[in-house]
Order: C-alpha cells, then structure tokens, then sequence
C-alpha cells in the first residue's frame, strides 16, 4: 500500500569534504511532504486489516469502494470480485460492484448487480434507490418512478424516493407534480435543503412570491448554501430589489471568492442599473481572473469602457470576447457600433 500512502521523505544532502572544515556546510535541501488525504489513510488502514484476514469478504468490499473514492475503479473490481467469489450472498456486495460498472459504462452489468441486489434482499431500499436514479440518468422517467414508488412501499417515509419522483417529472416538463412531490419530501425530512431550493426555483419560475420564503428555509438549513442564496439574488435581481440582490451575492463570495456569476450579476447590476462602471468594471474583471475564457464578462467589460468614452479599450474588448467565442454576435455587433461611431 506504500503507492497510496504519499509520504516521501527525500533528503537532497550536499556532500561536504572531511577534509575541508572550513567550507561552509550547504543547507538540506527538503522534498515536500505531499499531504495523506483521509482517503488514502483509508486504503492504507484496510490493506493492514486484509494483510492480516486476506479472505474477509467485508473488508474487501469496504477496501473497493475506498478504491472508488481514489477513482482506482480497476483494483475496486479486484477486492469486490474476489468478495463476491467468496460470498455471492450479500446484496451490498452488489451494490459496490454495480458502481464500478457504472464507473465503467457497463449500462447492463450495472443494472443486473443491482436487480440481483433486490432479489437477494426485496426488503433493502437502496437497491431500489440505486435502480430509481440509474433509470432516471438513462432518462427513463417511467421507469424510475415506478423504482421509486416500490421505495415507498418498502418505507413511506422515505424523502428520497419523492425526490427522484420530483426531478422525473421536472424533466418531463410537469411542473405542478414536481412540486408536490418536493413538498412531500420537505414533509418527510424537514431538513431536506436540496428539496426546499427546487422549491424556490420552480416557484420563482412561476412568479409566486412563495420562492423567497422557500429559499430562505433552504438558507435556514444550510446558511451557506451557495446555491440556494444564487437563486435568491437572482429573484431579487428580477424583481430590481437591486440592493438586496447585490448583498446577497456579496455573501456567496464570502463563501466561496471563486463564484463567477456572482462577479459577472454584481457587475451587470452596476452597470445596467446604477451606472457605476468603474465598480462594474472591478467585478468583470474578477470575474475574468477566476475563468479567463468567461467571454461574456469580456464583452460586459466593452460595455463599461464604451459607456466611458473609451473607444480603444471597448475595441480592445470586443476582440477579445470575439477570441475567445468567434461566434459571440453580440461582441461583433459592438465591434460594428464602434465602427460606426468613429466613422460618424
């Protein structure tokens, strides 16, 4: 397990003359330490275990999905192999050898592991979770309704089978039913913050006011959910609620400094709304530093310096975001403007 384990201690010593005490002794030069991550400190704590009870079946599936976690998807289906030739009576097992088909497009092998999962244990939801969301990724909704409805027969007061249920319909286009099955979710766990942001969009799409007030829960739950606050600066941004949108952006960079979107929103409010396009400028600009190829902030930045007079640079910018995405009309048709003013 020495592979996983990235500990190297590497000294670079300076070889120094005996004969020359004189001569300066040359500092130690030392590798970096590279850091264990808890993944591999896993790995490395279940190797020991097999080491010692090479044929326990528990410990070679835990040590396959500890391989999973590191994406070694090869030496998963070793351990999970190995366990499931030594005991094929155990659904989990299936479970694990199901991720690793699926990890490794094998569509049919991952789903019979998780149908004979059922039918070893038909009282074991996860297999049903598992069939649910893996008919719903081949964008069978029936099918994974169906799933996730045996789910519910198993436990009714399972939130993850509304969940399933919900996203089933959102893709199929019937917004009424997706709710409600969100709402049935949020009933089953209260602390279910993914449901309560679906709730919050899905209203916002539709103009009801409710949205806020499910976002805000959402925010309860997780008060740094960076999504869900997403969601509410741009309903307050729709609503021109500009001041309030602007806070709330301001706190998805506190929470995380690399959210692009928040830069880009925070620099189109300032320049669209308030004029500000000095301070809209710092904003497309840090939108810019976090993607270089954000071609829109680009553009976004040609409008500031055409507002300001600055013909050049609005040049400059528009051939850039056009670099950047030669498609990008309307880049070319700033570009045209410019030309247009000049010549005038």
């Amino acid at each position: 397990m020495n592979r996983f384990i990235g500990l190297i201690f590497f000294c670079a010593l300076t070889v120094v003359s005996c004969n020359s005490a004189d001569e300066p002794v040359k500092e130690v030069e030392v590798e970096p330490v590279e850091e264990v991550t808890p993944q591999v400190a896993r790995l490395d704590s279940l190797s020991q275990l097999l080491e010692k009870s090479p044929s326990n079946t528990d410990l070679l599936n835990e040590r396959a999905k500890a391989f999973l976690d590191v994406n070694e998807v090869n030496y998963a289906l070793t351990d999970i192999g190995k366990a499931l030739l030594l005991d094929s009576t155990v659904a989990k097992y299936y479970l694990t050898i199901s991720d690793v088909y699926f990890r490794l497009n094998k569509s049919a092998q991952c789903k019979n592991a998780l149908l004979k999962a059922h039918e070893i244990q038909p009282d074991y939801v996860e297999p049903l979770h598992r069939l649910s969301q893996f008919e719903l990724y081949l964008g069978n909704h029936q099918a994974s309704i169906n799933y996730a409805n045996d789910m519910l027969r198993i436990d009714a007061r399972d939130d993850r089978p509304f969940m399933v249920k919900a996203l089933c319909f959102k893709e199929l286009g019937d917004t009424a039913k997706a709710i409600n099955n969100y709402l049935e979710a949020t009933t089953e766990n209260p602390d279910n913050y993914d449901a309560f942001v679906e709730l919050g969009v899905l209203h916002w799409a539709r103009n009801n006011p409710l949205a806020e007030s499910y976002l805000k829960s959402a925010l309860d739950i997780r008060p740094d959910g960076v999504d869900a606050l997403y969601a509410l600066g741009m309903q307050y941004q729709q609503v021109d609620k500009l001041n309030e949108a602007l806070e709330t952006y301001t706190r998805i960079l506190q929470i995380d400094s690399t959210y692009r979107t928040a830069y880009y929103n925070m620099g189109y409010i300032q320049y669209q709304y308030l004029q500000l396009y000095n301070e809209a400028l710092v904003n497309f600009d840090k939108a810019v530093k976090v993607d270089p190829k954000y071609f829109q902030a680009v553009y976004m930045r040609g409008l500031c310096y055409e507002a300001k007079g600055d013909v050049a640079r609005a040049k400059q910018e528009y051939s850039y975001a056009i670099q950047l995405n030669p498609d990008y009309g309307l880049a070319a048709a700033g570009l045209t403007r410019l030309v247009s003013k000049i010549s005038k």
